[in-house]
């Protein structure tokens, strides 16, 4: 995933509606990952520069967003949930 694929998604839940108001469905979200059926909370955001040339663009280097976890929550995920589509 891209972070212009994150801003797509998340733009559909805080932009603006018909009256102009803006949309705060998600603004105030705490942002978690799911590692081994637990979800953790995001932490610390990071951006490293990764020094390898983007395959197919020449002098172009791509970057990384690091989402980054502190603790484990003991929030479980049932199951049915937990597996891809």
């Amino acid at each position: 995933m891209r972070v212009k694929d994150l801003q797509l998604f998340l733009s559909k839940f805080t932009e603006n509606d018909a009256a102009g108001r803006q949309g705060n469905a998600l603004s105030n979200a705490v942002i978690f990952v799911e590692l081994n059926g637990h979800l953790h909370e995001i932490r610390r955001m990071e951006v490293h520069e990764h020094a390898v040339p983007i395959i197919g663009h020449r002098g172009h280097t791509a970057h990384r967003l690091v989402m980054k976890t502190i603790k484990e929550s003991p929030l479980i995920i049932p199951t049915k949930l937990k597996d891809d589509y």
